[in-house]
């Protein structure tokens, strides 16, 4: 089947006369912090692996119930691993969802305490913008000292909500679901 010759020179005019305002539309400017959790190798010698993922799944609480945006990568998911990342294929990652910045949380078993808990935030360059570290070591049980060492990461990051590493939800902006986690 042919077409008259007008239809392409038409169709050529109506995409000319759109290209400026195709040049107009940008792409989203990133933003929330992508989460990911490291598990050391002394925390899964001495800790059970339930203590690691309910200490995630505190510290994503505490993040979503103070409306930290959390970005989710459809593809990989959060991480949740025993073995160390690069920081530059978490940022990579980070890039690739859409979030501005990486937030790392790590959990260690020190032989003289029950846990130590850092988070580190990292900018799209890798830059790391800050970190907080939280230890406990006191009680008879470990389940009291993660639930010490947890409250007391969470007095830390307080301040930082709404900076660099916890940015939080505009009003605009829908909660998600928590995505399945990549073990």
């Amino acid at each position: 089947m042919r077409f008259p010759a007008n239809i392409s020179i038409q169709l050529a005019v109506l995409l000319l006369s759109a290209t400026p305002l195709l040049a107009q539309v940008k792409s989203p400017d990133p933003a929330g912090v992508y989460f990911a959790a490291y598990r050391t190798p002394a925390h899964g010698r001495y800790s059970k692996p339930e203590v690691f993922h309910d200490i995630v799944s505190g510290v994503v609480e505490y993040l979503e119930k103070n409306n930290v945006l959390i970005v989710q990568d459809p593809v990989r998911k959060r991480i949740e691993s025993a073995d160390l990342i690069p920081t530059a294929t978490l940022v990579n990652i980070a890039r690739d969802a859409g979030a501005a910045s990486v937030l790392l949380l790590t959990v260690d078993r020190p032989m003289t305490k029950w846990v130590k808990l850092t988070v580190e935030a990292y900018d799209l360059s890798g830059a790391s913008l800050w970190k907080e570290s939280v230890d406990e070591s006191g009680g008879l049980r470990g389940k009291g000292g993660v639930k010490k060492a947890l409250g007391k990461l969470q007095k830390r990051l307080q301040p930082r909500l709404g900076q660099p590493g916890l940015e939080q939800r505009t009003s605009e902006e829908r909660v998600s679901s928590p995505a399945p986690q990549e073990r």
